[in-house]
């Protein structure tokens, strides 16, 4: 297997991972956001909420430039800086409406009078996920980008030289 075919093959795995490593971070935040005990050692405020946000998408972006210089297999600046956008954007987008949830009172009625009860719950504000939809522009670009790359190193490669 020659060197440009194990490269594209890295990088596809690298994005897969990426992937994974996106949801597993997401999954991570919503437990540390609705953590109690955190929140008797670090009040809830907003401040304590993006600076969650803020953690997870440099652990995102430190994961996937280490593995880029480990398999060897970095894009280039533009391209790799408009696909994490993407991945940040999408992790954005899903993180936001769990971060700044909806309250509302639930009444819980008894056959017993004055037994009913009233409980504040919270609930996922969704307008906050259109930003994940910003993402698309920035993936579509970071692929064609790397397209044109992978493209332009088959062309210039010494198997095939370029036509003149």
């Amino acid at each position: 297997m020659n060197r440009e075919i194990t490269r594209r093959a890295g990088f596809a795995l690298r994005m897969l991972s990426l992937g994974a490593f996106s949801c597993m971070a997401l999954f991570a935040a919503l437990v540390v956001i609705q953590n109690e005990e955190l929140a008797k050692l670090v009040p809830v405020s907003t401040a304590r909420t993006l600076s969650i946000l803020f953690a997870y998408i440099v652990a995102m972006i430190t994961f996937n430039y280490a593995l880029a210089i480990k398999g060897r297999n970095f894009m280039g600046w533009k391209s790799e800086s408009l696909v994490m956008l993407g991945f940040i954007l999408v992790f954005v987008g899903m993180f936001l409406p769990h971060a700044f949830p909806v309250s509302g009172v639930v009444e819980t009625k008894s056959w017993l009078p004055f037994v009913s009860k009233q409980q504040l719950m919270f609930k996922p504000d969704w307008r906050y996920s259109g930003i994940a939809a910003l993402s698309i522009p920035f993936l579509f670009k970071g692929g064609k980008e790397i397209v044109a790359l992978f493209r332009e190193r088959r062309d210039s490669s010494p198997k095939n030289p370029p036509a003149r």
